[in-house]
């Protein structure tokens, strides 16, 4: 169904489908699928736009996670939990491209301007990134 539909229809579909959800927790991928009649693709597609409009339509977050899947929560500990997981993974990218790519460089050229910059600044989000994924509420 809607191979070209754009982005917002798929959208609604999947914000239709979270809302009339009976299970609190929200539904997954698999479920999303049945319930929208939609591939994969589209029902990822149909978060990434809710996203992108939630705050100008007054909806709450999309999140998801492997225990509950996608949902549109009232709850603050829903979306923290989201917000967690997220600061998590970029904390995992920024950690392997500074181990992986960025010391190297610096060690190959420690007087190199550009790289120092590099360095320092990427230290500040990864501290950041690591003060946020262990910050209590």
């Amino acid at each position: 169904m809607g191979a070209g539909l754009p982005a917002h229809v798929h959208g609604q579909a999947v914000r239709k489908a979270l809302q009339e959800a009976r299970r609190p927790a929200g539904l997954t991928l698999a479920q999303l699928r049945r319930a929208t009649k939609r591939t994969p693709s589209q029902v990822r597609a149909g978060p990434r736009f809710l996203r992108k409009v939630a705050v100008k339509e007054g909806l709450p977050p999309v999140t998801y996670s492997r225990r509950d899947g996608f949902q549109m929560s009232d709850q603050s500990e829903v979306w923290i939990s989201y917000e967690r997981a997220i600061f998590q993974a970029e904390l995992h990218r920024v950690t392997n491209f500074i181990t992986g790519i960025i010391a190297p460089h610096a060690r190959k050229a420690p007087d190199d301007e550009w790289i120092r910059l590099v360095l320092d600044q990427l230290g500040g989000v990864k501290a950041t990134l690591e003060v946020l994924t262990r910050m209590e509420r």
